[in-house]
């Protein structure tokens, strides 16, 4: 029976971890929205930011092709695996 026990604490300390990270990500995207709409930005202002974020996002795009045509496929597969290892160990740290 003893080990029913630490079967049931297992299964506890995992709900309440996921339960926990669950309610931290929307507070961090509900501050991101708090904090736009507390500009009070205009209608042009809206307009202007909202062309801005579609230019940065088009040059992200035209860099990674760009970064593509350069690369060689056995660099590209290099830069894959290097990415998921930096982004493992990113996921890790505790982020304020």
């Amino acid at each position: 029976m003893k080990w029913v026990t630490y079967l049931l604490t297992g299964m506890l300390i995992a709900w309440i971890t996921t339960v926990r990270s669950q309610q931290r990500l929307p507070n961090i995207n509900g501050q991101d929205r708090l904090r736009l709409r507390d500009l009070n930005l205009s209608a042009e202002q809206k307009r202007r930011l909202a062309l801005l974020i579609q230019r940065e996002r088009m040059q992200y795009y035209l860099n990674q092709k760009e970064l593509n045509d350069i690369l060689t496929p056995k660099q590209k597969e290099q830069l894959m695996m290097w990415r998921e290892r930096r982004n493992k160990s990113d996921s890790t740290k505790v982020k304020d």
